[in-house]
Protein backbone atom coordinates (compact mmCIF):
# COMPACT_ATOMS: atom_id res chain seq x y z
CA UNK A 1 0.00 0.00 0.00
CA UNK A 2 2.69 2.42 -0.32
CA UNK A 3 2.52 5.85 -2.75
CA UNK A 4 4.93 6.75 -4.95
CA UNK A 5 7.77 8.65 -3.14
CA UNK A 6 8.13 12.32 -4.31
CA UNK A 7 12.17 12.33 -4.13
CA UNK A 8 13.71 8.96 -4.56
CA UNK A 9 16.47 8.63 -3.47
CA UNK A 10 19.60 7.37 -5.40
CA UNK A 11 21.09 4.55 -4.20
CA UNK A 12 24.88 4.65 -3.95
CA UNK A 13 28.23 2.21 -2.61
CA UNK A 14 29.17 4.83 0.23
CA UNK A 15 25.95 3.73 1.52
CA UNK A 16 27.20 0.30 2.75
CA UNK A 17 30.03 1.94 4.90
CA UNK A 18 27.18 3.79 6.55
CA UNK A 19 25.93 0.50 7.81
CA UNK A 20 29.06 -0.86 8.87
CA UNK A 21 29.49 2.43 10.61
CA UNK A 22 26.15 2.11 12.10
CA UNK A 23 26.23 -1.75 13.02
CA UNK A 24 29.41 -1.37 14.74
CA UNK A 25 27.63 1.83 16.85
CA UNK A 26 24.18 -0.13 17.89
CA UNK A 27 26.66 -3.06 18.60
CA UNK A 28 28.41 -1.13 21.07
CA UNK A 29 25.51 1.22 22.42
CA UNK A 30 22.92 -1.29 22.80
CA UNK A 31 25.75 -3.45 24.71
CA UNK A 32 26.46 -0.96 27.48
CA UNK A 33 22.78 -0.17 28.06
CA UNK A 34 22.29 -3.96 28.64
CA UNK A 35 25.85 -4.20 30.91
CA UNK A 36 22.47 -3.34 33.77
CA UNK A 37 21.24 -7.34 33.56
CA UNK A 38 24.88 -8.62 34.39
CA UNK A 39 25.73 -5.94 37.29
CA UNK A 40 22.37 -6.87 39.22
CA UNK A 41 24.17 -9.77 41.39
CA UNK A 42 27.22 -8.71 42.19
CA UNK A 43 25.67 -5.07 43.07
CA UNK A 44 22.85 -7.32 44.92
CA UNK A 45 25.42 -9.11 47.20
CA UNK A 46 28.05 -5.91 47.80
CA UNK A 47 25.34 -3.45 48.41
CA UNK A 48 22.23 -5.31 48.77
CA UNK A 49 19.71 -3.86 46.98
CA UNK A 50 16.86 -4.82 45.75
CA UNK A 51 16.57 -5.78 41.61
CA UNK A 52 13.77 -3.27 41.07
CA UNK A 53 16.25 -0.47 42.29
CA UNK A 54 19.23 -1.89 40.31
CA UNK A 55 16.88 -2.40 37.29
CA UNK A 56 15.44 1.26 37.76
CA UNK A 57 19.67 1.89 36.30
CA UNK A 58 18.44 0.59 32.91
CA UNK A 59 14.80 2.64 33.08
CA UNK A 60 17.47 5.48 33.83
CA UNK A 61 19.36 4.82 30.44
CA UNK A 62 16.00 3.81 28.82
CA UNK A 63 14.58 7.53 29.79
CA UNK A 64 17.88 9.18 28.50
CA UNK A 65 17.24 7.83 25.32
CA UNK A 66 13.84 8.81 25.02
CA UNK A 67 14.79 12.54 25.98
CA UNK A 68 17.81 12.45 24.14
CA UNK A 69 16.56 10.96 21.11
CA UNK A 70 14.27 13.58 20.45
CA UNK A 71 16.68 16.06 20.79
CA UNK A 72 19.47 14.44 18.79
CA UNK A 73 17.37 13.31 16.37
CA UNK A 74 15.97 16.37 15.13
CA UNK A 75 19.15 18.22 15.31
CA UNK A 76 20.33 15.95 13.15
CA UNK A 77 18.31 16.89 10.65
CA UNK A 78 19.40 20.49 10.51
CA UNK A 79 23.19 19.78 11.32
CA UNK A 80 23.84 15.91 10.17
CA UNK A 81 24.68 13.47 12.62
CA UNK A 82 28.59 13.11 12.53
CA UNK A 83 29.21 15.75 14.98
CA UNK A 84 26.18 14.40 16.99
CA UNK A 85 27.48 11.23 16.68
CA UNK A 86 31.19 11.76 18.05
CA UNK A 87 29.77 13.73 20.98
CA UNK A 88 27.86 10.96 21.65
CA UNK A 89 30.81 8.01 21.33
CA UNK A 90 33.09 9.97 23.71
CA UNK A 91 30.26 10.64 26.24
CA UNK A 92 29.21 7.16 26.41
CA UNK A 93 32.83 5.75 26.74
CA UNK A 94 33.52 7.93 29.74
CA UNK A 95 30.10 7.80 31.42
CA UNK A 96 31.28 3.97 31.06
CA UNK A 97 34.65 4.45 32.61
CA UNK A 98 33.28 6.53 35.63
CA UNK A 99 31.09 4.13 36.26
CA UNK A 100 34.01 2.43 38.07
CA UNK A 101 34.10 4.31 40.80
CA UNK A 102 30.58 4.39 41.92
CA UNK A 103 29.39 3.18 45.20
CA UNK A 104 25.84 5.08 45.84
CA UNK A 105 22.96 4.63 43.36
CA UNK A 106 22.25 8.06 42.52
CA UNK A 107 25.76 8.23 41.17
CA UNK A 108 24.91 5.00 39.08
CA UNK A 109 21.44 6.29 38.04
CA UNK A 110 23.12 9.89 36.71
CA UNK A 111 25.92 8.07 34.72
CA UNK A 112 23.14 5.62 33.20
CA UNK A 113 20.92 9.08 32.09
CA UNK A 114 23.91 10.13 30.44
CA UNK A 115 25.11 6.43 28.96
CA UNK A 116 21.53 6.86 27.36
CA UNK A 117 20.82 10.40 26.66
CA UNK A 118 24.13 12.28 25.64
CA UNK A 119 25.92 8.48 24.64
CA UNK A 120 23.80 6.35 22.59
CA UNK A 121 21.17 8.88 21.87
CA UNK A 122 23.63 10.79 19.97
CA UNK A 123 24.21 7.96 17.94
CA UNK A 124 21.00 5.70 17.64
CA UNK A 125 18.93 7.84 15.92
CA UNK A 126 20.61 10.07 13.89
CA UNK A 127 23.10 6.85 12.25
CA UNK A 128 19.99 5.07 11.38
CA UNK A 129 18.10 7.90 10.01
CA UNK A 130 21.35 8.64 8.22
CA UNK A 131 21.38 4.89 7.31
CA UNK A 132 17.60 4.96 5.73
CA UNK A 133 18.16 8.35 3.97
CA UNK A 134 21.28 6.40 1.84
CA UNK A 135 18.64 3.76 0.74
CA UNK A 136 15.16 3.29 -1.18
CA UNK A 137 14.66 0.05 -2.38
CA UNK A 138 16.86 -1.75 -0.27
CA UNK A 139 16.40 0.53 2.88
CA UNK A 140 14.59 -2.84 4.71
CA UNK A 141 17.60 -4.77 4.29
CA UNK A 142 19.97 -2.11 5.33
CA UNK A 143 18.33 -0.88 8.34
CA UNK A 144 18.33 -4.44 9.47
CA UNK A 145 21.27 -5.21 9.05
CA UNK A 146 22.16 -2.01 11.50
CA UNK A 147 19.86 -2.93 14.12
CA UNK A 148 21.23 -6.22 13.71
CA UNK A 149 24.30 -4.65 15.35
CA UNK A 150 21.96 -4.23 18.45
CA UNK A 151 21.32 -7.80 18.94
CA UNK A 152 24.81 -8.47 18.42
CA UNK A 153 25.75 -6.22 21.23
CA UNK A 154 22.82 -7.13 23.58
CA UNK A 155 24.59 -10.73 23.30
CA UNK A 156 27.70 -9.97 23.08
CA UNK A 157 28.66 -7.62 25.37
CA UNK A 158 26.55 -9.01 27.92
CA UNK A 159 28.26 -12.01 27.97
CA UNK A 160 32.08 -10.63 27.89
CA UNK A 161 31.11 -8.20 30.63
CA UNK A 162 29.97 -11.18 32.67
CA UNK A 163 33.03 -12.97 31.95
CA UNK A 164 35.50 -9.81 32.76
CA UNK A 165 33.55 -9.53 36.01
CA UNK A 166 34.06 -12.81 37.10
CA UNK A 167 37.79 -12.32 36.56
CA UNK A 168 38.24 -8.69 37.62
CA UNK A 169 35.66 -7.70 39.58
CA UNK A 170 32.84 -5.38 38.71
CA UNK A 171 34.56 -1.92 38.66
CA UNK A 172 37.53 -2.90 36.75
CA UNK A 173 34.96 -4.80 34.21
CA UNK A 174 33.14 -1.44 33.20
CA UNK A 175 35.89 0.25 33.06
CA UNK A 176 38.26 -1.25 30.82
CA UNK A 177 34.86 -1.35 28.58
CA UNK A 178 34.56 2.26 28.61
CA UNK A 179 38.31 2.45 27.54
CA UNK A 180 37.59 -0.13 24.17
CA UNK A 181 34.46 2.21 23.32
CA UNK A 182 36.61 5.00 22.81
CA UNK A 183 39.24 3.31 20.82
CA UNK A 184 36.66 1.54 18.63
CA UNK A 185 33.84 4.36 18.35
CA UNK A 186 35.62 7.72 17.68
CA UNK A 187 37.60 6.81 14.84
CA UNK A 188 34.48 5.26 13.13
CA UNK A 189 32.79 8.78 13.52
CA UNK A 190 34.97 10.41 10.88
CA UNK A 191 33.33 7.86 8.39
CA UNK A 192 30.02 9.28 8.17
CA UNK A 193 28.95 11.42 5.28
CA UNK A 194 25.76 13.21 4.35
CA UNK A 195 23.69 10.93 1.97
CA UNK A 196 22.56 12.23 -2.11
CA UNK A 197 19.37 12.93 -0.98
CA UNK A 198 19.98 16.18 0.94
CA UNK A 199 23.40 17.17 -1.09
CA UNK A 200 21.94 20.47 -3.18
CA UNK A 201 18.67 20.19 -1.71
CA UNK A 202 16.32 22.69 -3.17
CA UNK A 203 15.12 24.90 -0.37
CA UNK A 204 11.38 24.30 -1.05
CA UNK A 205 12.09 20.80 0.10
CA UNK A 206 11.72 22.25 3.39
CA UNK A 207 8.16 22.67 3.13
CA UNK A 208 7.16 19.11 1.56
CA UNK A 209 5.20 16.62 3.35
CA UNK A 210 5.15 14.04 0.61
CA UNK A 211 5.93 10.65 2.40
CA UNK A 212 5.51 6.63 0.95
CA UNK A 213 2.37 5.98 2.99
CA UNK A 214 0.03 9.34 0.98
CA UNK A 215 -0.93 9.38 4.74
CA UNK A 216 -0.83 12.76 7.04
CA UNK A 217 2.29 11.89 9.83
CA UNK A 218 0.29 13.84 12.18
CA UNK A 219 -1.46 11.54 12.80
CA UNK A 220 0.20 8.19 12.07
CA UNK A 221 3.02 8.39 13.30
CA UNK A 222 1.29 9.11 17.03
CA UNK A 223 -0.26 5.99 16.19
CA UNK A 224 2.86 3.83 15.31
CA UNK A 225 4.81 5.41 18.57
CA UNK A 226 1.71 4.46 21.27
CA UNK A 227 2.12 0.87 19.76
CA UNK A 228 5.98 0.88 20.25
CA UNK A 229 5.00 1.61 24.04
CA UNK A 230 3.72 -1.67 24.45
CA UNK A 231 5.72 -3.89 21.99
CA UNK A 232 9.07 -2.65 23.72
CA UNK A 233 6.83 -3.26 27.36
CA UNK A 234 6.84 -6.92 26.38
CA UNK A 235 10.02 -6.87 25.03
CA UNK A 236 11.74 -5.18 27.94
CA UNK A 237 10.96 -8.29 30.67
CA UNK A 238 13.00 -10.88 28.84
CA UNK A 239 16.05 -8.57 28.02
CA UNK A 240 16.64 -7.16 31.50
CA UNK A 241 15.75 -10.21 33.71
CA UNK A 242 16.52 -13.08 31.86
CA UNK A 243 20.27 -13.79 33.56
CA UNK A 244 18.28 -12.80 37.01
CA UNK A 245 15.42 -15.16 36.10
CA UNK A 246 18.58 -18.20 35.08
CA UNK A 247 20.70 -17.48 37.94
CA UNK A 248 17.65 -18.02 40.39
CA UNK A 249 16.66 -20.98 38.61
CA UNK A 250 20.02 -21.98 39.29
CA UNK A 251 22.33 -21.53 36.84
CA UNK A 252 25.36 -19.41 37.13
CA UNK A 253 26.24 -15.94 35.70
CA UNK A 254 28.18 -17.54 32.78
CA UNK A 255 25.21 -20.08 31.53
CA UNK A 256 22.83 -16.89 32.44
CA UNK A 257 24.34 -14.92 30.05
CA UNK A 258 24.64 -17.57 27.44
CA UNK A 259 21.12 -17.50 27.26
CA UNK A 260 20.77 -13.86 26.40
CA UNK A 261 23.84 -14.35 24.00
CA UNK A 262 21.70 -17.27 22.32
CA UNK A 263 18.87 -14.89 21.88
CA UNK A 264 20.38 -12.12 20.32
CA UNK A 265 22.42 -13.84 17.86
CA UNK A 266 19.17 -15.29 16.63
CA UNK A 267 17.82 -11.54 16.78
CA UNK A 268 20.61 -10.77 14.24
CA UNK A 269 19.22 -13.13 11.91
CA UNK A 270 15.83 -12.19 12.77
CA UNK A 271 16.29 -8.10 11.91
CA UNK A 272 18.13 -8.89 8.62
CA UNK A 273 14.88 -11.48 7.63
CA UNK A 274 12.59 -8.99 9.20
CA UNK A 275 14.07 -6.00 7.11
CA UNK A 276 13.58 -8.21 4.10
CA UNK A 277 10.12 -9.14 4.95
CA UNK A 278 9.67 -5.57 4.90
CA UNK A 279 10.91 -4.28 1.61
CA UNK A 280 8.86 -7.49 0.33
CA UNK A 281 5.66 -6.93 2.20
CA UNK A 282 5.49 -3.84 3.79
CA UNK A 283 7.13 -2.23 6.74
CA UNK A 284 3.19 -2.54 8.86
CA UNK A 285 2.66 -6.63 7.97
CA UNK A 286 6.69 -6.98 8.74
CA UNK A 287 5.50 -5.54 12.34
CA UNK A 288 2.42 -7.11 12.94
CA UNK A 289 4.44 -10.47 12.34
CA UNK A 290 7.32 -9.55 14.90
CA UNK A 291 5.10 -8.22 17.62
CA UNK A 292 2.86 -11.41 17.24
CA UNK A 293 6.16 -13.41 17.19
CA UNK A 294 7.32 -12.46 20.28
CA UNK A 295 4.10 -11.70 22.09
CA UNK A 296 3.21 -15.53 21.55
CA UNK A 297 6.55 -16.96 23.09
CA UNK A 298 7.43 -14.44 26.18
CA UNK A 299 5.24 -15.91 29.14
CA UNK A 300 6.98 -19.47 28.35
CA UNK A 301 10.15 -18.30 30.04
CA UNK A 302 8.49 -18.72 33.68
CA UNK A 303 7.11 -21.89 32.60
CA UNK A 304 9.81 -23.66 32.38
CA UNK A 305 13.19 -24.85 34.96
CA UNK A 306 14.88 -26.56 32.38
CA UNK A 307 17.68 -25.43 30.48
CA UNK A 308 17.11 -26.87 26.95
CA UNK A 309 13.64 -25.23 27.23
CA UNK A 310 15.33 -21.95 28.13
CA UNK A 311 17.38 -22.18 25.30
CA UNK A 312 14.90 -22.57 22.87
CA UNK A 313 12.71 -19.85 24.15
CA UNK A 314 15.33 -17.50 24.20
CA UNK A 315 16.42 -18.57 20.56
CA UNK A 316 12.74 -18.03 19.30
CA UNK A 317 11.72 -14.83 21.00
CA UNK A 318 15.39 -13.22 19.97
CA UNK A 319 14.04 -14.25 16.41
CA UNK A 320 10.48 -12.61 16.60
CA UNK A 321 11.06 -9.40 19.39
CA UNK A 322 14.59 -8.05 17.31
CA UNK A 323 11.45 -8.02 14.05
CA UNK A 324 9.66 -5.51 16.08
CA UNK A 325 12.52 -2.39 16.43
CA UNK A 326 13.78 -3.15 12.52
CA UNK A 327 9.84 -2.97 11.21
CA UNK A 328 9.40 0.31 13.71
CA UNK A 329 12.03 2.50 11.97
CA UNK A 330 11.34 1.35 8.61
CA UNK A 331 7.58 2.52 9.81
CA UNK A 332 8.68 6.02 10.96
CA UNK A 333 10.67 6.30 8.18
CA UNK A 334 8.06 5.58 5.47
CA UNK A 335 5.72 7.55 7.49
CA UNK A 336 7.17 10.77 7.65
CA UNK A 337 8.83 13.94 5.10
CA UNK A 338 12.20 13.48 4.10
CA UNK A 339 12.72 16.49 6.03
CA UNK A 340 11.65 15.16 9.45
CA UNK A 341 13.15 11.88 9.16
CA UNK A 342 15.53 12.43 12.06
CA UNK A 343 12.53 13.55 14.14
CA UNK A 344 10.32 11.14 13.43
CA UNK A 345 12.18 7.95 14.01
CA UNK A 346 12.97 9.67 17.10
CA UNK A 347 9.98 10.36 18.42
CA UNK A 348 9.05 6.63 17.15
CA UNK A 349 11.92 5.58 19.28
CA UNK A 350 11.51 7.38 22.12
CA UNK A 351 8.02 5.77 22.33
CA UNK A 352 9.31 2.72 22.55
CA UNK A 353 12.28 3.29 25.06
CA UNK A 354 10.07 4.64 27.06
CA UNK A 355 8.32 0.75 26.69
CA UNK A 356 11.62 -0.28 27.46
CA UNK A 357 11.82 1.31 30.44
CA UNK A 358 8.15 0.68 31.90
CA UNK A 359 8.79 -2.80 30.97
CA UNK A 360 12.23 -3.47 32.37
CA UNK A 361 10.94 -2.00 35.60
CA UNK A 362 7.48 -3.56 36.43
CA UNK A 363 9.71 -7.00 35.83
CA UNK A 364 11.75 -6.08 38.85
CA UNK A 365 8.80 -4.75 40.52
CA UNK A 366 6.77 -7.30 40.58
CA UNK A 367 9.38 -9.81 41.29
CA UNK A 368 10.47 -8.00 44.27
CA UNK A 369 6.51 -7.92 45.37
CA UNK A 370 5.89 -11.78 44.77
CA UNK A 371 9.21 -13.32 44.64
CA UNK A 372 8.94 -14.67 40.95
CA UNK A 373 8.79 -13.81 37.32
CA UNK A 374 5.22 -15.04 36.70
CA UNK A 375 3.37 -11.68 36.89
CA UNK A 376 6.31 -9.68 35.15
CA UNK A 377 6.36 -11.87 32.53
CA UNK A 378 2.21 -12.35 32.25
CA UNK A 379 2.24 -8.19 31.89
CA UNK A 380 4.60 -8.08 29.14
CA UNK A 381 2.40 -10.91 27.44
CA UNK A 382 -1.04 -8.58 27.87
CA UNK A 383 1.36 -5.53 26.81
CA UNK A 384 2.06 -7.48 23.67
CA UNK A 385 -1.76 -8.37 22.89
CA UNK A 386 -1.94 -4.44 23.18
CA UNK A 387 0.15 -3.47 20.71
CA UNK A 388 -1.46 -5.95 18.14
CA UNK A 389 -4.66 -4.74 18.61
CA UNK A 390 -3.56 -1.49 18.00
CA UNK A 391 -1.15 -2.09 14.79
CA UNK A 392 -4.61 -4.13 13.49
CA UNK A 393 -6.04 -0.52 13.78
CA UNK A 394 -3.53 1.12 12.25
CA UNK A 395 -3.41 -1.75 9.28
CA UNK A 396 -7.20 -1.56 8.91
CA UNK A 397 -7.17 2.16 9.03
CA UNK A 398 -4.14 2.49 6.19
CA UNK A 399 -5.95 0.00 3.65
CA UNK A 400 -9.65 1.80 4.14
CA UNK A 401 -7.45 5.49 3.47
CA UNK A 402 -6.00 3.59 0.78
CA UNK A 403 -9.56 1.98 -1.03
CA UNK A 404 -10.84 5.62 -0.45
CA UNK A 405 -8.02 6.69 -2.45
CA UNK A 406 -8.50 4.83 -5.18
CA UNK A 407 -11.90 4.53 -5.33
CA UNK A 408 -12.04 8.90 -5.70
CA UNK A 409 -8.87 8.43 -8.78
CA UNK A 410 -11.15 5.89 -10.50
Amino acid sequence: MNTPQATQIEEKPYGWVIVFVGTVSLTLGFGANVTVPVLIQPLEQEFGWLRAEISLAYTMAAMGLAVGGILWGGLSDRIGAKKIALFGAISMSLALMMLSRQSDLGGIYALYSVIGGLGFACMFTPLLALTGLWFNKRKGLALGIVTAGGAIGQGIVPHISGLMIASWGWRDAVFYLGVSYFIILVPLMFLLKTPPVLVGRPSHMGKLDENQWGLPHSTTLPWISIAGIFCCICMAAPIVHLVPLAVGIGFDQEIATSLLLALMISGMFGRIFFGLLADKKGSTFAYFIASLWQTAIVFLFVQTGSLVSLYVFAVLFGFGFSGVMTCLIICAREAAPIRLTGLAVSIVMAAGWVGMGTGGYQAGYFFDLTGNYVVSFGNAAIAGAINLTILGGLILYRRKRYLEVRLQSA
